[in-house]
């Protein structure tokens, strides 16, 4: 996940700049040569010939290395602060060197017999931060990658990384489709599994910016699974896909054999893309890939665009909050539901899945055999309205929040997610043990450590004295996915 992000305000200036030099190359171009006669040519003339060409190769040469790019890296819209995911060309190269490749290995060197070396991509992510600390404390050598995108605060992101650090884990500064780094990790590295989490994240932002998904999740990946294709050896690949792929789907709870044709926003959309991608590369190249879909993950150090996030904050800041409702009836709950799944329990299964992933079997691009492919839902199996985390929320922080209740708009969500387990249960062992309100317990303790440590002191030494209402301004909305 690493977390993301449309216009490109450069563009005019580098079209500016690239007509600039046009006509120069245009007056080269069209530079009529003395006529040819059908006689010999004297010395003098092709003395003359030769050295106008060796001008023309000249000129061009300068003008393809001197030119600006005709297409510069997208950037944020002016009226969004979000910058792309999509890393723009810098001066230098932030990566390289001898000192720098020293780190990479020692992070990805392997402490325990028999262990990974894992590349996890999007390791100043939620997920990727957990994952990468639970592997390196069992033994495991493990590199991160992460682009440290603004799409929300970057200093949370240089937190987990600074905890990763801590532990001896290198977090690398890049983006996941620069194939040049990528190609440079895979060969100072043999990895034996990558861990993909690096992605734009979010169902509403991509009516914001919809490109910047398709940079990440699609591109993103492509420019990974060719990395990975290459290598020799190739890894196996576990990375997140998203519970959003079953989209309008109707049977519940949502099982890997349901159909997901119909995606109901384009991060779900990319998402499916991927897993359709990831096929493809299986199939022709032997890579052993495992699909993880996620369901609405929550725990510490989490994301401050989910709804249990900025519901705290906005409780605790005395600012309303939007709760919607399903616009639609049937067997569904009329709040919206979803399946609150508590970040120990998805690190247990994205770990599980590294440890059961078949080898690949491709060799210097070439399939040498079937490989591996697999999909699993991870979910907690239990899913909770929306009203319901509100009322956990108001009793952990000790404050009542100001409550708006609407009809869910048609911005991409879906009413209703609750996970089907099984395959994961019988193929990874995977059983999610903890429950909401212990999660959110969990949550909340770090929560006001991180932000508000007095509030935090306060509420150990005065239990339930500190719970106040206060008048509410502009909120938040969300559905809680």
């Amino acid at each position: 996940m690493a977390p993301q992000l449309t216009g490109a305000p450069g563009s005019a200036a580098a079209a500016g700049g690239a007509a600039a030099v046009k006509p120069q190359f245009h007056h080269y171009h069209h530079h009529r040569l003395p006529p040819r006669h059908h006689h010999p040519a004297p010395a003098s003339l092709l003395s003359k010939l030769a050295f106008w060409s060796v001008c023309s190769l000249s000129l061009l040469l300068a003008f393809l290395l001197l030119s600006p790019s005709s297409s510069p890296a997208p950037r944020a819209a002016p009226e969004s602060p979000r910058r792309s995911l999509h890393a723009s060309p810098s001066p230098a190269a932030s990566w390289g060197g001898a000192a720098w490749e020293k780190k990479v290995r020692a992070s990805a060197r392997v402490r325990r017999p028999r262990g990974h070396s894992v590349l996890v991509t999007g390791a100043a992510g939620f997920v990727g931060c957990h994952a990468a600390a639970a592997l390196r404390r069992r033994g495991d050598g493990v590199l991160g990658l992460d682009n440290f995108n603004n799409y929300y605060d970057t200093a949370l992101k240089r937190g987990r990384a600074a905890l990763l650090a801590r532990s001896g884990v290198y977090v690398v500064d890049g983006d996941i489709a620069d194939a040049e780094l990528l190609a440079k990790l895979f060969d100072v590295v043999p990895f034996t599994h990558v861990l993909h989490l690096a992605a734009q994240a979010g169902v509403r932002h991509a009516l914001v910016d919809p490109m910047s998904y398709v940079r990440a999740n699609v591109a993103g990946l492509v420019a990974l699974l060719e990395a990975a294709r290459a290598a020799n050896p190739q890894p196996a690949i576990v990375w997140a896909s998203s519970s959003s792929v079953y989209g309008l789907n109707s049977h519940v709870p949502f099982s890997e054999h349901d159909r997901t044709d119909r995606p109901a926003s384009l991060y779900a959309a990319t998402k499916k893309a991927g897993e359709e991608i990831a096929h493809v590369y299986n199939h022709i190249y032997g890579l052993s890939l495992t699909a993880l879909r996620f369901f609405t993950v929550y725990g510490p150090w989490g994301r401050p665009d989910m709804a249990y996030f900025f519901f705290t904050r906005d409780i605790l800041a005395g600012r309303p909050i939007t709760v919607y409702e399903s616009a639609g009836g049937g067997s569904h709950q009329t709040t919206i539901s979803r399946d609150f799944t508590y970040i120990d329990d998805i690190v247990k299964g994205c770990v599980a899945a590294l440890d059961t992933a078949g080898r690949s079997t491709g060799s210097g691009g070439k399939k040498r055999g079937p490989a591996p492919f697999r999909t699993y839902n991870l979910g907690n199996t239990s899913p909770v309205p929306v009203t319901q985390l509100v009322d956990l929320l108001e009793k952990l922080l000790k404050v009542k929040a100001v409550r708006k209740v609407v009809k869910m708009p048609r911005n991409g969500d879906v009413p209703y997610t609750h996970a089907n387990v099984s395959l994961a249960q019988r193929e990874l062992g995977y059983r999610p043990s903890t429950d909401l309100q212990t999660g959110l317990k969990k949550f909340v303790r770090w929560y006001l450590e991180y932000y508000h440590p007095d509030l935090a002191q306060k509420q150990k030494q005065h239990a339930g004295s500190n719970g106040k209402g206060s008048r509410g301004r502009n909120g938040s909305s969300s559905s809680a996915r």
